[in-house]
């Protein structure tokens, strides 16, 4: 691989140790040649001046910093704002379109080896497969020239894909600066709906090819993320036709857009703000691992990739830590699901635009309007 390869940081964390922790690998890699840049994009206010100080320290990464643009809203839907505009700011350094871009956090830390496959070998693990189709039903084809690497996705919440660090070409990456994002966050203005902050980004680059998902982010206050309620969601769920429409199309998109790995355990560890709310960021050892990769070799047994097909949507959350589900979905023949049923749907979706899933789409989200005012807030969230 000739083309350029850049990595850019955005956020920051609450340990010098833990920023230095996590650049560790890029600046190994960029001592070995691979990596030509790490650019680290912050906004300018004093506020931050201590997050940045310990990679501003580091004479190998590039530093820039920029007025932080306005946003409005709670804490949540302030910071997807902030979010899309760092990764715009931070693209906007990369000179190629064709380069090679790998993003990642200052609490976000990714082993050296791992970190070097997914540079080196980028064009055989995120090549397009132009004939792929889902039991010879063609659907729509990826709007990227290569795929997008992500540690993690969701079988069962459509385009909850993990955007904490992910890689790909600049132009595939630019899709991920979302259109008029401050407009489309009002969902959020429900705590319990943050999870939409991953879903408006990637979901809002297929909604020309897969319209089918315009009411999913329309009516995703639905979908609240509370273990009891999406339990009872779930379990209403399984049982609707056009449910599974909407699976097998975020399958799809997962199968021919996405390279889905999160490595073995220990080749990444994520060290969240939502998991470490009350935590000592003076010692990062005793700061805890966001899910899934506290335990990578569970998740990935648990989703039964291959062998069945209800494991990885039956589960509260459906995290998919590699590309196996996905691929063995329209690739293999399977027990619990057939080939045929999967053609079956395949072929509906290739119809939406004509109206084939119509009354099927319209029971769907009466059930789920019903759901949500029968059963959302849970009495235990109102007693508290």
């Amino acid at each position: 691989m000739t083309r350029p390869v850049d990595v850019i940081v955005t956020g920051f964390a609450r340990s010098a140790e833990l920023c230095r922790k996590s650049l560790d690998a890029p600046r190994r890699l960029r001592q070995e040649g691979l990596i030509r840049a790490i650019r680290y994009v912050t906004w300018d206010g004093p506020e931050l001046d201590g997050f940045v100080a310990p990679i501003a320290a580091m004479d190998d990464v590039a530093v820039t910093r920029l007025p932080q643009p306005p946003a409005s809203g709670n804490r949540d839907q302030k910071g997807v704002v902030w979010q899309v505009r760092n990764l715009e700011a931070a693209l906007a350094l990369v000179p190629e379109d064709d380069a090679l871009v790998v993003k990642l956090r200052p609490d976000f830390v990714v082993a050296t080896d791992f970190l070097r496959g997914k540079i080196a070998e980028f064009d055989t693990l995120c090549a397009m497969d132009a004939g792929a189709t889902a039991f010879g039903v063609k659907l729509r084809r990826a709007p990227f020239a290569r795929k997008i690497w992500i540690p993690w996705a969701d079988a069962n919440q459509p385009f909850f894909f993990e955007d904490a660090a992910f890689a790909g070409l600049k132009r595939d990456l630019a899709h991920l600066v979302t259109p008029d994002v401050e407009s489309r966050l009002g969902v959020m203005d429900d705590p319990a709906c943050g999870p939409f902050a991953h879903v408006v980004r990637y979901g809002s680059i297929f909604l020309k090819r897969f319209p089918i998902f315009r009411r999913y982010l329309a009516a995703y206050g639905a979908f609240a993320n509370d273990v009891d309620y999406r339990k009872d969601l779930l379990r209403m769920m399984l049982d609707d036709p056009f449910f599974w429409h909407l699976i097998v199309a975020n399958a799809w998109i997962l199968f021919s857009s996405f390279h889905v790995d999160a490595g073995a355990p220990g080749d990444i560890a994520f060290y969240a703000n939502t998991v470490n709310a009350n935590a000592d960021w003076s010692d990062p050892s005793r700061l805890a691992i966001a899910p899934p990769y506290d335990d990578i070799a569970g998740w990935r047994a648990n989703t039964k990739a291959g062998a069945e097909v209800f494991p990885g949507v039956g589960r509260r959350y459906g995290r998919l830590v590699d590309d196996a589900w996905p691929r063995a979905l329209f690739t293999q023949p399977m027990p619990d699901i057939p080939a045929d049923t999967i053609r079956g749907l395949a072929e509906s979706l290739s119809q939406y635009d004509k109206g084939a899933l119509r009354e099927l789409e319209d029971a769907y989200y009466g059930k789920l309007a019903r759901h949500r005012r029968e059963n959302w807030p849970p009495p235990a969230s109102v007693a508290a």
